[in-house]
């Protein structure tokens, strides 16, 4: 797999919330990073990324959306969905997911 860098990308999604702007970034084909969440201030610096859930596994996330005021649900390639803190970038996980 090629290496990128995540700023070098396109921004496919983005959520605001009060201080905090949650970006997906598009993975190209033949690039891997499952890391592709961020949260940034007003200013555009960077606060948090979401950690690897997939370690093993080329899952980048391919979508997200607005849950309640303190996290977002995001999805993944494999189908598999994840609620994420807004403020620090957590991940919750969901029991009795099938991952395929």
């Amino acid at each position: 797999m090629n290496k990128l860098n995540i700023k070098d990308l396109e921004v496919k999604e983005q959520l605001g919330y009060k201080d905090i702007v949650v970006k997906l970034y598009n993975v190209p084909v033949k690039y891997r990073c499952n890391r592709n969440i961020f949260g940034e201030n007003l200013q555009g610096e960077v606060v948090w990324q979401v950690a690897d859930v997939n370690p093993n596994l080329d899952a980048p996330f391919t979508h997200i959306m607005p849950f309640d005021n303190e996290k977002i649900k995001a999805y993944n390639w494999l189908g598999a969905y994840y609620y994420i803190n807004i403020l620090d970038g957590k991940i919750i996980l969901l029991p009795k997911q099938r991952l395929w």
